[in-house]
């Protein structure tokens, strides 16, 4: 699978998040459209699931790792790769529950859950979080957005109300 650079962005700070945020946006977009059915949850959108990986893995770096944070964008055909790459090796990522009640340590149960596959690498005394987030939602993510308390929603925004 042929894998195409779309863009790489340093994030020096939280103040970065947003416009990074929208750069990644503009940049998944298919031709032709991805067209989501008009009752898909919001989350279903592969440039909703982009936005929110992005800003987990990013906002993960920027918390808990070190400078330098900077964000890479790749495609394929049918899917969008985010790396997230920080100064600190040795800090291994931690993956928590999705429950929704837990305060923090969320971030990457929520990748896991965006995403079709997700890891970390150190290189040259670098570590890279990234996932993979497909064009088409991952079943589990469809089956998760469907039940009202699922960690990913609630009752209050949850669009199968």
């Amino acid at each position: 699978m042929l894998r195409q650079p779309q863009g790489a962005w340093p994030l020096p700070g939280f103040s970065t998040l947003a416009k990074t945020r929208q750069a990644l946006s503009d940049l998944c977009v298919r031709e032709p459209r991805v067209v989501m059915p008009p009752t898909a949850p919001l989350l279903a959108s592969p440039t909703r699931r982009v936005e929110v990986v992005f800003t987990e893995l990013a906002g993960n770096a920027l918390r808990h790792a070190g400078q330098p944070v900077r964000v890479h964008l790749s495609s394929t055909a049918d899917s969008w790769l985010i790396g997230v790459d920080d100064g600190c090796p040795e800090l291994q990522p931690m993956v928590g529950s999705l429950d929704a009640e837990q305060v923090g340590g969320r971030g990457l149960a929520i990748v896991l859950t965006l995403a079709s596959g997700a890891g970390w690498f150190v290189q040259n005394g670098i570590k890279t979080v990234w996932a993979e987030v497909p064009d088409a939602p991952p079943e589990g993510l469809l089956q998760r957005l469907r039940h009202r308390r699922s960690g990913l929603s609630r009752a209050s925004s949850d669009p199968a109300s």
